[in-house]
């Protein structure tokens, strides 16, 4: 449950800096458009009127991306659709409205063709590793087919000449090139994250009990000495609870295992809905469970243990009357950290001893009812 939210929460960042990145991009890509369209020719009518449209479009998404109304995805299309749109019809100008393929060599080599690779590399930063390849591939067959029909034109039209044509094939031969090394590094950057899924995925099951969900052992020990650590080094309370699932034996015995793992599932959620974010809620061992309390003292963390007797009490997992003996226990001043998880544990069983279903705390009893 918290590594999903913790995904969710990434995610979240990477989309508000996605964001960002847009909005500096389209104000300089705005910014050229502007310097393009002062210093046009009279005939120039992509620069004229296409481009303007194109500057119009991505300020209209310039507010969306800051007030995050619309998805992400949309306006990622619309500034793709609408960029790549602009930059394929300047191409076309260049390529067949102009007397010759020679006189526009200048702008397509100079301009024009390295906005298309930019083109290419941005279909993948904004899409999937698929869907920019698959993008990515049409852009630059109809680019190749464009130069290709250029070419062909001109030499029916008897004013061909080398130049243009060799230009041409070496930009092709550019991005293609270009189009390679990005599939590239896309492929290597998804799979490197899928590795790093995998390791996350395999550390995850190393610190997390497979029925409940709920941290096992291992990462209860861990985490419990780092928050020794920390409390000891700010000065700050620590508390653990131990608890043991009353009677639990006979839920196996009379309902079999299947209902007894229901319960526990069941326990392991309802302890994590009543603890604090901070807390950390662990399976200790069969139908005992380990709370560990930052910054509780003992009547806090009592608290937080009759809150959780309650809630377990009330609840009824798998329609059955289940109840649990709580022990508690506050981390002394110098003391190990085994000896406060010792104490909870003798409280527990103080609490077992005295009927169950109660909070009793640390070396100091106090009984909850």
């Amino acid at each position: 449950m918290h590594d999903a939210d913790g995904v969710e929460q990434a995610l979240a960042v990477l989309a508000r800096r996605k964001r960002r990145v847009y909005e500096a991009g389209i104000l300089l890509v705005v910014g050229v458009i502007v310097a393009n369209w002062f210093n046009r020719e009279p005939d120039e009518f992509v620069v004229t009127y296409v481009y303007p449209v194109t500057a119009v479009v991505f300020l209209a998404v310039l507010p969306l991306l800051r007030s995050e109304r619309v998805a992400l995805r949309r306006l990622e299309v619309a500034l793709y659709v609408s960029g790549g749109t602009a930059i394929l019809l300047g191409m076309l100008d260049l390529l067949f409205l102009n007397d010759t393929l020679e006189a526009s060599l200048l702008e397509l080599t100079g301009a024009q063709y390295w906005a298309f690779s930019v083109l290419l590399v941005f279909g993948f930063v904004m899409f999937d590793r698929r869907g920019g390849q698959w993008l990515a591939a049409g852009l630059y067959l109809t680019s190749l087919g464009l130069a290709l029909a250029a070419i062909l034109r001109e030499s029916a039209r008897g004013t061909l000449s080398a130049v243009p044509v060799i230009y041409l094939l070496r930009m092709h031969v550019f991005l293609a090139a270009t189009l390679l090394l990005v599939v590239l590094v896309a492929s290597l950057r998804e799979q490197l994250h899928r590795a790093l899924e995998r390791a996350q995925l395999l550390g995850t099951r190393a610190m997390t009990d497979p029925l409940t969900g709920a941290a096992n052992r291992y990462a209860a020990e861990e985490r419990f000495t780092t928050e020794v650590a920390d409390a000891e080094r700010r000065s700050r309370p620590l508390s653990v609870v131990m608890l043991d699932i009353d009677h639990f034996k006979q839920v196996n015995d009379t309902h079999g295992h299947d209902v007894g793992d229901e319960v526990l599932i069941a326990v392991a959620r309802i302890l994590a809905r009543q603890v604090r974010p901070r807390d950390l809620v662990a399976r200790w061992g069969g139908e005992e469970f380990l709370l560990v309390l930052p910054e509780a003292d003992l009547d806090a963390a009592i608290e937080i243990a009759e809150r959780c007797r309650r809630a377990l009490e009330a609840a009824r997992p798998a329609g059955l009357e289940v109840t649990a003996t709580f022990g508690v226990a506050e981390l002394g001043a110098d003391e190990p950290a085994r000896g406060a998880v010792r104490r909870a544990d003798v409280a527990l069983y103080e609490g077992k001893h005295a009927g169950r279903n109660r909070v009793v705390g640390g070396a100091d009893p106090r009984v909850v009812s």
